[in-house]
């Protein structure tokens, strides 16, 4: 494979909001707790989340490849610039790597990449391959992309027994466990034809827009109540600010959804409700470090 197709196998892109997220979390965590980052250290964590997150899309690629030649043809293994072989290869050295360089952050942290890649595995890998399945598949996309990055990024600091990084991960898994369902609006063709269950597919794109719609918007107005419950550290305040403005990310992305059900099955490539949606999730791993570096 040329440099440039490895390169499309990883889909640089979706890599962001992993290191972002670790990053976000290993800021808040110190903040928290008074102690200084260790550079050293995030670069190895940000190292893990990259190659984890590339070894999930490789994977992905394999054993979508029937799939992407409906929906995404001109992706490297459909388009015959590599072999599913070769991809699949690509993956497991991606999530290898991963794992090595987790073991060097801590168990914690190590704990959190070897379930996020078990569970992107079995997302796509047959037997299980969770994406055919509408409430397994969004599980297995929500824990590894929501629920367990702050908790990783709080690893890379300390244990994360504490109950913020969990709740943090909570509302990062109710977001993604509902807005990873804007990435299937685009894709209902070749899904229908695969077997694989999509919202979408099963009801229709005005039924599962009004669906999505609140989860793009509700999670984030949890941060002030968790803050008030004593679960999220920092001042409420702070925490009503982060989750207002995300929330008014979270309806506008909501509002491209509703406004015309149907076009959103016509596009060729992902809707702008998608890439809304995935800057809320990078604006939230951001607003973590923010919020409990003022307020800590």
């Amino acid at each position: 494979m040329t440099p440039l197709t490895t390169l499309r196998l990883a889909r640089p892109f979706t890599l962001l909001a992993p290191a972002v997220g670790v990053i976000g979390g290993t800021f808040a965590a110190s903040a928290a707790v008074h102690v200084p980052v260790s550079a050293a250290t995030l670069t190895l964590a940000v190292l893990a989340a990259l190659l984890a997150t590339a070894a999930s899309n490789a994977w992905n690629q394999v054993f979508d490849v029937e799939i992407d030649r409906v929906n995404k043809p001109t992706r490297p293994v459909p388009a015959g610039q590599a072999t599913p072989a070769a991809a699949m290869r690509f993956g497991h050295a991606c999530a290898f790597g991963a794992l090595v360089a987790a073991a060097f952050v801590g168990l914690w942290f190590l704990a959190c990449v070897a379930i996020g890649t078990l569970a992107t595995w079995i997302y796509s890998a047959p037997p299980l391959r969770t994406k055919r399945l509408p409430v397994g598949a969004l599980i297995t996309i929500a824990v590894p992309r929501g629920a367990l990055v702050p908790v990783a990024g709080w690893a890379v600091v300390e244990a994360p027994l504490r109950s913020d990084p969990w709740a943090l991960g909570i509302v990062g898994g109710l977001y993604v466990l509902g807005a990873a369902v804007t990435k299937d609006f685009a894709d209902v063709a070749g899904d229908r034809a695969h077997g694989c269950r999509t919202l979408p597919v099963l009801w229709g794109a005005e039924r599962a827009s009004r669906v999505v719609a609140p989860a793009l918007v509700l999670p984030f107005l949890l941060y002030p109540l968790l803050g008030w419950l004593g679960w999220l550290s920092p001042a409420v305040a702070s925490l009503a600010v982060l989750g207002g403005v995300l929330a008014t990310g979270g309806a506008l992305a909501a509002w491209l959804l509703l406004r015309d059900p149907s076009e959103l099955a016509r596009r060729g490539g992902n809707h702008p409700a998608w890439m809304i949606m995935y800057l809320l999730l990078l604006g939230a791993h951001i607003g973590h470090a923010i919020v409990y570096r003022i307020g800590s």
